[in-house]
């Protein structure tokens, strides 16, 4: 297809029109500030996110409004006394600012409301101050209509066919899992990746150099390890992108009850799978030697599975069949062990608890878009994604810098009056906030606003003097945004377009270089402030985020630990897994990104590459004690699990913990060690199972407790895995100075 039918082509033309006729809509109109309008656009455009709704475009105006009426409410109260209106104004951007860190939906409800409060400051002169506040909230407010309505109507994109797309690549990283941990051992061995095979989803390592043409020629082999990262990489691209759409789409709003049930079945199924997941029996034994006519029932998984794509597009809603449970073979069982026994009821529960949660799916999954049919079974809730993030330390920093550089930037407009008076500290402040942690390279912002500068100058003398038509001035700002948003993305696309503004376009049109000088030496400082703010009050470099990040990730998972070894939580400690949780998980999507920012160059032994190997290692270790964690509801009214947990205390998996954690009383380890530790303990573990009387537990017992010994065990080998990995980097040098 040609590329204007790609997704970048068309956001970069909806905003391109939006601006355009942010701009000339006033203009016509004989309205006066266009360009606050226009800069509205490039805001939301810059910050927000790719899909439009009314109900979205309708908060904005809200916050609009909000923070005209707040910022109104201080020029009146403190126009006689300059300082305590500074001091008012940093509080309350201060704190709106953070808000607009921490929400997790729409950032720009609160960012415009920072900025309207802010801007009904009319230079320090109280006269006319209330028309000149009205004026620019009435232009915000066109701004914002203006984008919502292009935004809603031109090119909407089509939710469900993304959320389609992205569960197919789930139930095929599900069903690779699946294919791996059910086949005879025998066949485990090698697993060759085809170009249609699921596990061609997966990244393959290329091999070393030196191996030559006969490394090239050997089949790639797929881990448990590797499956799983593809399955937990999946199920949360389907998360995150579900909890983005839900709340704004009505396509998804009409079937939520559905949609909802759907996403928790994905993760039920996941869970399972993870609980199965391993590398070999701990009994010796495998599913197709106790579980009768076990082929069909791995061929009837399989092709459950695979039906569920072609249950997207079905106008009738199946309804769940009767699932007939699973037999085993009794009189070979009768002779084996307890732990043969065991590992044989853990195994039924599983799959047949995922035949069931199969099913169900696909009859959820066919409900969707249905005219009559209705999901016959009670729905799992799915967990709700909340909308304030407020334990992030970022999120903190970012709301101190904005007051920090709100007084900074103010001083330095009353004492050195620098180009542009009062807008130096509003765009300075805005910028501040809108950049603040963002992997950039500060030197970056100097070469794209120089770039839009040197455009934007030629035209300024030599294109402008020239057009006489709305349409031709429609046609050059329209082209300048479509540039900008085509080959940029993110909030760094600001700085190219700031060139389009050092025009100074209106109805009355001045041409004195003069002018243009002072607004582009306005936007340098700027710049240069955007560029201070990396370093201070907090260091935004990359080498330094990671180092925190990776601290702070250990710190919580360590605590997450703690936590789930205790037999049962209280409470106040329920409440601090919550937090340990969230604190975590954030923290390890900063360690993601920040990995792939380092300078290899500069840090030797420290490349993207190797951070890269670590941080998916630690993706992992987190993913599997989420899964332990989260099966705690279960595992907790297991007697066999609050026995063992109290008998035989894990000390093997905190300890590799504390060590990846950086802590100063856990100075070397050697993984022999470690490895031999924790073989102890499964054996102990083993023994005391063989040592329970078989008739006092029930069936849902004894599979929960090889559910916990698995779960531990994946555990443990992520652990073994991430150690490795943090190994090969040498992270005493990203502790080293750049100069």
């Amino acid at each position: 297809m040609p590329f204007c039918f790609s997704d970048t082509f068309k956001f970069a033309f909806r905003v391109a029109i939006s601006l355009t006729l942010a701009f000339l809509i006033p203009m016509a109109m004989g309205w006066s500030q266009p360009s606050t309008a226009a800069t509205t656009v490039m805001l939301i455009a810059t910050t927000g996110s790719r899909r439009e709704s009314l109900a979205k475009g309708t908060l904005r105006v809200l916050g609009t409004i909000a923070g005209g009426i707040i910022g109104l409410c201080l020029v009146g109260a403190f126009a006689q006394d300059r300082m305590f209106y500074m001091l008012s104004v940093s509080i309350a951007i201060t704190i709106v600012f953070y808000l607009r860190s921490a929400y997790q939906k729409d950032p720009t409800l609160f960012m415009l409301t920072g900025v309207m409060i802010m801007m009904m400051y009319n230079g320090g002169d109280a006269e006319g101050a209330f028309l000149y506040g009205v004026e620019r909230t009435f232009m915000t407010i066109f701004g914002v209509v203006v984008y919502t309505l292009v935004g809603v109507f031109l090119f909407p994109p089509r939710v469900e066919q993304n959320l389609h797309k992205l569960a197919g690549e789930l139930v095929a990283s599900q069903q690779a899992l699946f294919e791996h941990i059910s086949q005879p051992v025998s066949d485990q061995v090698q697993i060759p990746v085809g170009e249609d095979s699921p596990e061609a989803l997966l990244p393959v390592a290329p091999p070393d150099a030196g191996e030559g043409s006969q490394a090239e020629d050997e089949q790639a082999t797929v881990t448990v390890a590797d499956l799983s990262k593809a399955v937990y990489a999946a199920q949360q691209a389907l998360e995150g992108r579900y909890q983005t759409l839900s709340a704004e789409c009505s396509e998804i709003s009409a079937y939520k009850k559905e949609w909802d049930g759907t996403i928790a079945l994905f993760s039920q199924i996941t869970n399972l799978l993870m609980f199965a997941a391993k590398d070999h029996s701990r009994a010796g034994g495998h599913p197709a030697e106790f579980i009768q006519d076990y082929a069909g029932i791995r061929d009837e998984l399989i092709a459950l599975f695979e039906a569920l794509p072609d249950a997207w597009h079905s106008r009738e809603a199946f309804p769940p069949e009767a699932i007939p449970q699973l037999a085993v073979d009794k009189q070979k069982l009768e002779g084996e062990s307890h732990l043969y026994r065991g590992e044989a009821i853990s195994s039924c529960y599983l799959f047949g608890a995922l035949r069931e949660r199969l099913v169900q799916l696909q009859s959820c999954i066919s409900s969707i878009n249905s005219l009559t049919g209705k999901v016959g079974f009670s729905l799992p809730l799915l967990a709700e994604k909340p909308a304030f993030i407020w334990w992030d330390a970022e999120n903190a920093k970012t709301a101190i810098k904005v007051f920090v550089i709100y007084w900074a930037t103010g001083l330095f407009w009353i004492y050195a009056n620098p180009p542009g008076g009062y807008n130096f500290v509003i765009f300075g402040t805005i910028f501040v906030s809108i950049l603040s942690f963002m992997p950039m390279h500060p030197a970056a912002l100097f070469v794209l606003f120089t770039l839009g500068f040197v455009v934007s100058v030629p035209a300024y003398v030599f294109l402008l003097p020239e057009l006489t038509l709305g349409a031709e001035l429609g046609a050059f700002i329209f082209a300048y945004t479509f540039v900008a948003f085509y080959a940029l993305k993110g909030p760094v696309t600001i700085f190219f377009l700031l060139g389009l503004f050092t025009m100074g376009i209106d109805n009355s049109m001045v041409y004195h270089f003069g002018i243009t000088l002072t607004i582009v030496s306005l936007f340098y400082l700027v710049v240069g402030v955007v560029v201070v703010a990396h370093f201070f009050p907090f260091s935004s470099k990359a080498e330094h985020l990671v180092m925190v990040m990776r601290e702070r990730f250990f710190r919580h998972v360590s605590a997450i630990v703690w936590l789930v070894q205790q037999p049962e939580l209280n409470g106040w400690q329920r409440l601090s897994m919550r937090w340990h949780v969230t604190v975590a998980k954030t923290a390890l999507a900063k360690l993601t990104l920040w990995s792939s920012k380092v300078d290899g160059d500069l840090f030797p032994g420290a490349t993207p590459s190797e951070l890269g190997e670590y941080a998916s290692q630690c993706d992992l270790v987190f993913h599997h004690l989420l899964t332990l964690q989260q099966a705690e509801s279960k595992l907790e009214v297991s007697p066999l699990v609050h026995t063992a947990r109290q008998q035989h205390r894990d000390k093997v998996i905190p300890f590799l913990v504390e060590y990846l954690a950086g802590d100063p009383k856990v100075s070397h380890l050697v993984p022999a060690d470690v490895q031999h530790d924790y073989q102890e303990l499964e054996a102990r573990l083993d023994q005391f199972f063989t040592e329970q009387e078989w008739q006092k537990n029930t069936n849902s017992d004894i599979a929960y407790f090889y559910i916990f010994l698995n779960l531990k065990k994946n555990l443990f080998e992520s652990l073994l895995a991430c150690y490795r990995a943090n190994e090969k980097v040498a992270w005493d040098v990203l502790t080293h100075k750049r100069f």
